[in-house]
């Protein structure tokens, strides 16, 4: 008695489901009388066992929790190693970090599902993504912890391969900027509060988040006229700026090389800015995010994300009739192309005069044609 291949009877109390599995042959047993519609149940489960064979999301404790083969595989769940990755990580990041760190694995867990860690593959990460409504730059976010702890599995020999070791996936459409930028009483606003020379001296530099926070005194040129940008921290963690274009001496404007004058010179590794509560450089970007929310809280300024000073920079530039060319060198983009993009509203017409001559010429020869 049986229905279809790989699905039969066994006995009066089971139905067996034969499937091929990492290059094995696979037999497992359904406690399910053999009546029609259980054998029917059977073949549609054998079909999506093998479809998701097929796509790399087959889970076999799922399945068959109570399989001998299922016990002999890993027996680490995908949420333990990540707890334990963050766990390990508690003494070395901020408390708030951490907190992030958890909600994020709570987040990856919730739409990846707990499988057994060497039952974890690539392709239940794309899945989740594809359902996901987040932008890129969040998931990336919080694939982060993620990333990290699977890293760290691979190099203790629980898990045979990485599934997101180079692991890359695109959005359709990007994600609009929303530029805001503060206004020159915000900026001396905030510049009276806690950490306002941060505040003050990002809005007249326009670094990046991660530039502010790797900036050693090393890279400052004496009389503080030029800095070279060549480092970015992200999470602790040194890498290189995040364009070719990135890595630059930017010239320091008056308002900003008067801030740097004032602060006490370190060693050239120490860093120019530092983190009050640590004594040591900023870990992340989102650590100054919320020192910076206190900042607008403290000097009755409209909240924005801190990012919004490098924005700033780049509005009051261009506005006062700065060359556009200037202002991208300066921020360390590639060409202009992002200047126009998202700063293009800020440019003034340079020439009152631009298009008209360009319609009388026109409009001269139509009449003498006529």
């Amino acid at each position: 008695m049986g229905r279809g291949p790989g699905v039969r009877a066994v006995g009066r109390e089971a139905v067996q489901v034969d499937f091929r599995w990492k290059g094995q042959r696979c037999r497992e047993r359904l406690r399910l009388k053999p009546t029609p519609a259980n054998l029917k149940y059977a073949t549609r489960l054998k079909a999506t066992i093998e479809h998701e064979i097929s796509t790399g999301t087959f889970d076999y404790a799922h399945h068959f929790p109570d399989s001998g083969r299922a016990k002999r595989s890993s027996g680490l769940r995908f949420s333990a190693c990540l707890s334990t990755f963050v766990h390990g990580l508690a003494a070395s990041v901020e408390p708030e970090t951490a907190r992030e760190y958890r909600q994020a694995c709570d987040a990856v867990i919730a739409g990846v599902g707990d499988h057994y860690l060497d039952n974890l593959t690539r392709a239940h990460f794309r899945q989740w993504i594809a359902q996901s409504p987040l932008s890129k730059k969040r998931l990336d976010n919080i694939l982060t912890p993620v990333r990290g702890a699977l890293a760290q599995a691979l190099e203790d020999g629980l898990i045979q391969k990485n599934p997101l070791e180079g692991f890359k996936f695109r959005r359709i459409g990007s994600a609009k900027v929303t530029i805001d930028p503060f206004t020159p009483e915000e900026v001396a606003a905030l510049a009276s509060v806690g950490l306002g020379h941060i505040w003050e001296f990002w809005a007249w530099a326009g670094l990046r988040s991660g530039e502010v926070i790797g900036l050693r005194w090393g890279d400052v040129a004496r009389e503080c006229e030029t800095i070279s940008v060549r480092r970015s921290v992200r999470l602790g963690r040194e890498k290189a700026p995040k364009t070719a274009a990135g890595a630059r001496v930017l010239r320091l404007l008056e308002p900003a090389r008067g801030i740097v004058q004032k602060l006490p010179v370190g060693a050239p590794d120490d860093p120019v800015f530092i983190n009050p509560n640590t004594g040591r450089s900023w870990h992340e970007a989102k650590a100054l995010n919320r020192a910076f929310r206190r900042a607008c809280r403290d000097a009755g300024v409209r909240f924005r994300y801190v990012y919004q000073l490098r924005h700033t920079f780049a509005s009051w530039a261009l506005s006062s009739g700065e060359n556009p060319l200037w202002v991208a060198r300066q921020m360390g983009h590639t060409d202009v192309s992002m200047i126009f993009r998202h700063y293009g509203k800020w440019i003034p017409d340079m020439d009152k005069e631009a298009g008209s001559r360009m319609a009388k010429s026109k409009a001269g020869r139509g009449q003498r044609a006529a």
